[in-house]
């Protein structure tokens, strides 16, 4: 694959999967927006844009992300079954139970919450911002070498233009500028390229951290519920 293209292809697979770890982190549209929302007013707190800055301070809300602090549905469904469980009494065999397994349940929640922020913090974050200066310069520089191919290609229209030998020996030494001028552009253009694509390689750094984390969240997650599960059975 071209360099450019390999480059722009990275791109695209890592930013469509930082949008769909956005997703696995949180679920619930509403909330994600939320989030999202909170995330860019706190960043624009210490921007150096003063205009950015003095907008984030009228907004009351600007605590980032809540994910780790709102209940997840494990802790919501731990927390029903435990009420049901005492309303019912654990004299009774499914009280005994209920409360059992909601216990469990809003243990693994607050695991759950627990994991998610570690991936927030050590997975997302650093992979979804992994390159995107670069990207951003890289963009730039493309559209400067796509406006110096412009030059160079006008600049040879008008030779085939020229009707006088002053004209064609004045177009052809706009020709030989707009021709260095594109060439140092292109240069330019590649050394960001490459440079960007050397430093793709990291990105499995990042999900090798989200692999360490899902190890630790099912260990530690098939041990409460074994453990559950051995207390039911007796």
């Amino acid at each position: 694959m071209h360099l450019s293209a390999r480059v722009e292809s990275t791109k695209q697979c890592v930013n469509s999967t930082a949008n769909a770890a956005r997703n696995f982190l949180q679920p619930n549209t509403a909330a994600r927006l939320e989030d999202m929302f909170n995330e860019k007013v706190t960043a624009a707190e210490s921007s150096t844009n003063a205009n950015l800055r003095d907008l984030a301070s009228k907004i009351p809300i600007r605590r980032g992300s809540a994910m780790d602090k709102r209940p997840s549905y494990s802790e919501i469904l731990g927390n029903t079954m435990k009420k049901g469980g005492s309303e019912v009494g654990d004299q009774t065999e499914i009280g005994k139970s209920m409360i059992e397994v909601g216990t469990t349940f809003e243990k693994l929640g607050m695991l759950e919450r627990e994991i998610l922020s570690d991936v927030y913090n050590n997975f997302f974050k650093p992979f979804s911002n992994h390159l995107q200066v670069e990207w951003s310069n890289i963009a730039t520089e493309k559209r400067r070498l796509d406006l110096a191919r412009l030059d160079l290609d006008a600049a040879k229209s008008k030779v085939k233009a020229a009707r006088t030998p002053e004209t064609m020996q004045q177009n052809e030494q706009k020709v030989r500028e707009c021709q260095a001028a594109f060439d140092r552009q292109y240069e330019q253009t590649k050394i960001l390229l490459t440079d960007a694509d050397r430093k793709s390689s990291e990105f499995s750094n990042h999900l090798e951290e989200l692999i360490r984390n899902q190890m630790n969240y099912h260990e530690l997650a098939h041990k409460m519920l074994e453990e559950a599960y051995t207390k039911m059975k007796k």
